[in-house]
């Protein structure tokens, strides 16, 4: 298997690969040292699946909370849950954290992590594609709030991520193809070479050397742009790109859709307006065809309102009072920092909503 071990240097993120399984596996050592004996944050479907592997760690933990990756549990009262597994459990200053799962389990876990005792040291283990080149990295926190994805977070990069591609294989077929929409955001925003890692991707049987190499590439874009901006001030909304609409779209249809496939509709959303601005005309196709490829939904199956849409795009993060800064896709490795004011929008509404109930 591939390894790399890869640091961002502000902030500084030691990202390591390792293998679960086999004689060469070096999974219990990743929690010696400064990650002896962490609070452990983990999705109960990893415990279900993967007990064996994980009681060492478990055992020698100081304190466990579980936790159901469900997007309605993604809120406050969980939060003060695991605060108060933490006090519980007598933690200090000095007691790492330790987050195994995928995005949503990692969003809370790390938001948990950064808020108590002011601030606890803190390694991610993601157990899904879409974490593992994607979420575990730039250290964005977050809870929902009223409904909306994330309204509530912190920063709080990891000082560890540990990416163990063998958890990818209990991954059902619809979570592996969810993170295929993250890495085909990635590939737009800075490395169009990973669209041809993509072809050679199989779901039902990918090959781990591949995936390694498609992480990488992943986290070398992202890291290339949290480290210039991670407050998000700037460059750093060009990562939200497919997620204006995807977000709108996941709180509009109470969160049947997973990120992954909200992201892929907005992604595809977002190339439309684009083009009305002078964008790519073929870009959209472009897109749509890679959805359909990794057998991710390319229109609205459900019946979304425009209002209730437009509604929704107000507790977007990067909303304004004179309208939205959207992040837009002109071509490949050109995507745009855009300000659409209330009339534009209005404007370009009915192209996206369009092109999703095609």
């Amino acid at each position: 298997m591939m390894d790399f071990n890869w640091t961002v240097s502000m902030p500084a993120t030691n990202i390591r690969t390792c293998s679960l399984k086999g004689e060469q596996s070096l999974w219990p050592n990743e929690f010696s040292d400064e990650w002896e004996h962490p609070f452990l944050i983990i999705d109960s479907e990893v415990i279900r699946l993967w007990d064996n592997l994980l009681q060492p760690v478990i055992m020698s933990a100081s304190g466990l909370y579980v936790m159901e990756s469900r997007e309605v549990l993604k809120n406050a009262f969980t939060l003060s849950q695991i605060w108060d597994s933490m006090s519980a459990a007598g933690i200090h200053r000095d007691t790492p954290v330790a987050v195994i799962g995928g995005g949503l389990v990692c969003d809370i876990g790390a938001m948990a992590a950064s808020t108590y005792l002011r601030g606890l040291r803190l390694m991610l283990v993601p157990t899904t594609l879409l974490c593992m080149v994607d979420a575990c990295l730039g250290g964005k926190t977050g809870v929902n709030l009223a409904g909306a994805k994330n309204q509530v977070g912190t920063f709080n990069p990891a000082g560890k991520i540990l990416v163990a591609p063998d958890f990818l294989d209990t991954l059902p077929d619809r979570e592996f193809s969810s993170g295929i929409a993250e890495i085909i955001k990635t590939a737009l925003i800075g490395d169009r070479s990973i669209q041809g890692l993509l072809e050679r991707i199989t779901i039902e049987k990918p090959n781990k050397n591949d995936i390694l190499e498609i992480v990488h590439k992943c986290l070398e874009v992202k890291g290339g742009i949290v480290v210039r901006d991670l407050r998000e001030t700037g460059t750093r909304m060009l990562l939200n790109l497919g997620h204006t609409i995807g977000h709108a779209l996941e709180s509009a249809g109470e969160f049947r859709l997973s990120h992954g496939e909200a992201v892929g509709l907005g992604l595809l959303g977002e190339a439309a307006v684009a083009v009305s601005l002078g964008g790519n005309r073929e870009l959209p196709g472009e897109i749509r065809f890679m959805l359909e490829q990794a057998g991710l939904p390319t229109a609205l199956n459900d019946t979304v309102s425009g209002e209730k849409l437009s509604r929704l795009f107000e507790k977007d993060k990067k909303t304004r009072r004179d309208g939205r800064i959207w992040a837009l896709p002109f071509d490949w490795c050109d995507c745009r920092l855009t300000h659409l004011t209330p009339d534009q929008e209005k404007k370009v509404f009915p192209l996206f909503m369009n092109l999703l109930k095609a």
